[in-house]
């Protein structure tokens, strides 16, 4: 049976396709404050750290220097850098430099421990930090590496032996953390000699706070289905109703089957929102309209063999009351808004059953609200990395990465390009096969 339902909609033609191919699995990090490597004060208070510090402590707030550095340490005598690991504190003028302990904030005790107070909150100024630590090679992680580097305000910079790796050009973010690259992890010497973590961070005003220290990344195997804003925007069906009140004759006319003619909808992207926010890919007027999204995605029979044998999740970040259906049966749905987070739900075996080769719908309807609106959502796989004891990642990484489109990717699975001339010395892996350069 064919249905078509149309209350209020658009016609329009693209000249892309609206379903979507399962992409190819890929290594994702998130950031774990248990897994220290070298402790910060708000990720790990209860472990304050010793550095040298540097600091300048200027007039009462002027806008005329906001976000303007104000000073900075002289170079040593043979003119090496405060952020160079061969720089020597001693030889600037006497008494610049002192070891003080973290924290290092303007309040007198930062998540319960008492604060090294570089500035007062009315007070502009800037505080350089140097901070030496040795790890040993067996003790090193082999995956990814967060460097947490929580500052107020900016601009701010951290350094890995006399290399920049982050900076921040304005204002402040307490909970920073950014994960490191290749490059900047091999920074780390893990032989048991010294290494500097070096950072800067300027006091506009209001609380001060400068950060830093190094977490060992989670690790997944993750495989979208149906990509969410993550991966970038995404193609789908959308359609717009009048009133909530209209829901009732959309559900009647099952408007999220398998079978549902397309043609008056609005072949398009999201994610979608009201207002320029993080989703605002494609305008929705949710205070005016509720929407209805239909997902198409293809499946083979190796697709629904791996789903199978793993847990497939729904995710979405809605805003409000949203309804999910797959293949034209309901599995979701959530009451309010959930701001900028993803809930997430498992599929039953069951709700997996209902997945079948060829052609899939996931479609998902959100109510007008009176406030903001928006909407992302996908639907993937993930299962934890695991190394079987390897120090490079290769085993599981060659696993995963196998197109056969000439893409590159490193031992833990990031994709590179397709091209080695870019690429440093070092082994990479091509077509699911280790190569080296």
């Amino acid at each position: 049976m064919n249905k078509s339902f149309v209350l209020f909609g658009i016609a329009a033609s693209f000249l892309f396709s609206t379903t979507a191919n399962a992409t190819e699995a890929e290594i994702h990090y998130a950031f774990n404050a248990k897994k220290v490597i070298l402790p910060s004060s708000q990720y790990t208070p209860d472990a304050p750290y010793k550095a040298l510090v540097w600091v300048f402590n200027g007039d009462n707030y002027n806008s005329a220097n906001h976000n303007k550095i104000l000073a900075t340490p002289s170079a040593d005598k043979a003119g090496n850098e405060w952020f160079s690991i061969e720089y020597k504190p001693e030889e600037v003028a006497s008494g610049s430099w002192s070891t003080q302990t973290a924290p290092f904030s303007s309040d007198e005790y930062y998540l319960g421990k008492k604060s090294y107070r570089w500035s007062l909150p009315e007070v502009m100024g800037e505080i350089y930090m140097r901070r030496t630590f040795t790890v040993d090679e067996t003790d090193f992680p082999s995956g990814g590496i967060y460097l947490a580097c929580g500052h107020d305000d900016a601009p701010s910079e951290w350094y890995i032996n006399g290399v920049l790796v982050h900076t921040a050009d304005d204002g402040w973010n307490n909970e920073e953390y950014v994960l490191l690259t290749d490059e900047q992890k091999d920074l780390i010497k893990t032989d048991g000699s010294e290494n500097l973590l070096a950072v800067h961070v300027h006091q506009n005003w209001g609380g001060a706070f400068a950060d830093c220290g190094l977490y060992e990344a989670d690790m997944s195997v993750k495989r979208s289905f149906l990509p969410t804003l993550e991966d970038g925007a995404w193609p789908c069906a959308y359609y717009f109703l009048n009133y909530n009140s209209d829901f009732s004759d959309a559900e009647n006319a099952e408007w999220y089957g398998v079978e549902e003619n397309e043609n008056d909808w609005i072949q398009g992207v999201g994610p979608f929102s009201n207002d320029n926010n993080m989703f605002f890919t494609t305008e929705w007027a949710s205070q005016l309209r509720p929407i209805l999204i239909r997902r198409h995605f293809t499946l083979d029979a190796a697709d629904i063999a791996i789903i199978n044998d793993s847990e497939l999740t729904f995710s979405c970040s809605y805003d409000e009351e949203p309804i999910a259906y797959l293949n034209g049966s309901r599995f979701w749905n959530a009451s309010g808004w959930n701001d900028n987070n993803y809930a997430k739900k498992i599929l039953s075996g069951s709700e997996k059953d209902l997945l079948v080769e060829g052609d899939n719908v996931l479609a998902v309807s959100l109510k007008q609200g009176g406030g903001g609106g928006h909407v992302d959502f996908g639907l993937f796989i993930e299962s934890p990395y695991n190394n079987s004891g390897s120090t490079s990642g290769v085993d599981n990484a060659e696993e995963f990465c196998k197109p056969t489109d000439n893409r590159i990717y490193n031992l833990h699975g990031q994709y590179l390009g397709t091209s080695l001339d870019a690429l440093k010395s070092g082994i990479y892996i091509r077509n699911g096969k280790k190569i080296l350069k």
